[in-house]
């Protein structure tokens, strides 16, 4: 009779294991899905792209310095074209315009590639579901690295000249 209450307590022991085994998993799911804000609702947008320049699925999608939503699909398009499909989350979607534009950018001078959405007027409408947002061109690093080698070379000869002035 008294192997009868060990028995019992072992079970209970287990039992308030796996309750709480499956309370923190549950908890775990819901703050990895707040954190990357999975359950929000969110409309889909898309841009057509010459280059993405490394832009991949994940990638953020930045409107006034506010992260908006996530880049879902990049596919091929006819002529060489990338159709990059992003999420917008619902709560953004009224200060976003049909006016305004997306480019291809970085997070800092050597950071990730993301979506910036910028400009829109006040009297332009919010974009909607399935919304195809025209582009604008952003120069690349490697042109930002070009114009200042050259840059680097005039201040070579400018310097060179100075030197034989003097």
């Amino acid at each position: 009779m008294k192997s009868a209450p060990k028995s019992n307590n072992y079970k209970v022991k287990v039992g308030l294991f796996v309750v709480l085994g499956i309370l923190i998993l549950v908890s775990g799911i819901l703050m990895i899905g707040t954190m990357r804000k999975t359950f929000v609702n969110k409309i889909d947008a898309y841009a057509i792209l010459d280059d993405v320049n490394g832009l991949t699925r994940g990638s953020n999608v930045w409107f006034s310095g506010v992260k908006v939503g996530t880049v879902k699909h990049i596919d091929f398009v006819e002529n060489s074209k990338v159709k990059v499909t992003f999420g917008i989350e619902e709560a953004s979607q009224k200060f976003i315009k049909k006016d305004a534009t997306v480019k291809v950018s970085s997070d800092g001078l050597i950071g990730n590639t993301i979506i910036v959405v910028s400009g829109g007027s006040a009297a332009a409408d919010m974009v909607e579901d399935g919304y195809q947002f025209h582009v604008s061109k952003e120069e690349s690093q490697q042109e930002m690295i070009k114009t200042l080698q050259e840059n680097n070379k005039n201040l070579l000869a400018i310097t060179t000249d100075f030197k034989e002035l003097i």
